[in-house]
């Protein structure tokens, strides 16, 4: 893709430290640029690592869902399509094959979240953690995951920490491997585990399928170290200026603004949308909804 005149048929984004502002809100700046692609026909989703059922309940209480096309949820596990309601899931992990990653960390605090949907099914509830389900828009389950997990399958696996332990369980990660799985940190107290097909590159993918575009013509933001496979699978990456330095690395585009100055939205205003004056039909590539 050409980054001074981009043909741009779709948009994605992480949310966290890119779509969202440091208080989880999405701005009016933000908001008005979402309008305008929608009224120039351009998609626009958003990638997390999230459930999309608790995108649902977000892009609700944003009141945004007449702007929004599609969410790719776990990190590309799961899409979401806004219009027609139809959602589909990818690769889960087996419970059999998480009871062996727990192993490998139980003599570390950390505490395990098995996630289905926006359930989270724990190795043990806080206040802390309760907190941080709520925040997300999910429900916390303490149960006895050596009882629960046989024989099931499981969206994702996440090790909730304190920050100060993350070296530590990176190191750890390292130790030990497995074809059937892979894993990353995606925020400073979360490291996941999830089926190695599974990233938001292949998000993106699946989601170009579906709506009959190609990757050449997206555009994608992020900011963290979940959003690498994204931002190589798309036309054009673009990182936050307050991404890590490995994203940083692969971006074609690096933002001098952060997710709290509205980067995304500049960049959309002062870049995307002059290359894209006129509406989007299906001839364009683009299967709108």
């Amino acid at each position: 893709m050409n980054i001074e005149q981009p043909l741009v048929t779709m948009i994605a984004t992480d949310l966290d430290g890119t779509l969202l502002d440091s208080h989880k809100q999405v701005s009016e700046e933000t908001r008005k640029v979402l309008r305008e692609l929608k009224n120039r026909g351009i998609l626009f989703g958003i990638a997390s690592g999230r459930p999309v059922e608790s995108g649902q309940i977000l892009v609700h209480d944003w009141g945004l869902e007449n702007d929004i096309s599609f969410l790719i949820g776990m990190n590309g596990g799961a899409l979401y399509d806004m219009r027609t309601k139809a959602k589909h899931k990818y690769y889960p992990l087996s419970g059999d094959k998480i009871l062996e990653i727990m192993e490998h960390f139980k003599d570390m605090d950390v505490i395990f979240q098995c996630m289905l949907g926006n359930d989270r099914f724990v190795s043990k509830s806080t206040e802390k953690t309760r907190a941080h389900a709520k925040l997300f828009c999910e429900h916390e389950h303490e149960v006895d995951l050596q009882e629960f997990l046989p024989g099931r399958e499981i969206d994702k696996l996440i090790l909730f920490l304190d920050p100060e332990l993350m070296p530590a369980v990176r190191q750890r990660a390292t130790t030990f491997s497995d074809p059937a799985y892979t894993s990353m940190q995606t925020a400073d107290n979360l490291y996941e585990y999830m089926d190695p097909r599974i990233n938001k590159g292949f998000g993106i993918e699946k989601a170009c399928k579906h709506y009959g575009i190609t990757p050449d013509h997206v555009v994608a933001f992020g900011d963290a170290e979940n959003d690498e496979a994204m931002i190589e699978t798309v036309g054009l990456g673009v990182a936050m200026a307050n991404a890590s330095d490995e994203l940083k690395k692969i971006a074609d585009v690096v933002l001098k603004e952060t997710n709290d100055q509205d980067g995304l939205a500049h960049f959309v205003e002062n870049v995307v949308l002059p290359a894209n004056t006129d509406r989007l039909e299906h001839d364009a590539n683009a299967r709108l909804g």
